[in-house]
């Protein structure tokens, strides 16, 4: 999986890049296919709001998109949220596809068979 770490406005030190690039590569274990992550950091300027570290994650697959935003006090705490949020979120979308993939067969759906005598018999 290939991982971009940015930033907005602040720099990202190698323990930031380093913590970011090993907790969103072990996301690739809930889902296979996920092809790149793009990890964006930024800083909310209001000084009224406490959770000022914002962590922005996105991770592209084979035909999926998955998004998710989280604030924290400190960027560290604010990819561990954001992680948690994918996780979730992964875990619903692999749930989703599996569904799809091994759809069971209710005997209602079954085409219904007919025995042509019975059918005569009744006319």
């Amino acid at each position: 999986m290939e991982i971009t770490v940015s930033a907005r406005h602040l720099d990202v030190s190698p323990a930031l890049r380093a913590a970011a690039d090993e907790k969103i590569g072990r996301l690739d274990r809930f889902l296979g296919g996920i092809d790149r992550a793009e990890v964006h950091f930024s800083e909310e300027r209001n000084p009224r709001i406490a959770a000022k570290e914002v962590c922005e994650v996105s991770l592209d697959g084979r035909g999926y998109h998955v998004r998710c935003r989280a604030a924290a006090a400190d960027p560290f705490a604010a990819i561990d949220l954001a992680v948690a949020k994918l996780e979730q979120q992964l875990h619903r979308l692999k749930t989703k596809l599996r569904a799809r993939q091994h759809a069971v067969r209710r005997p209602d759906d079954a085409p219904m068979e007919l025995d042509l005598d019975e059918v005569l018999e009744s006319a």
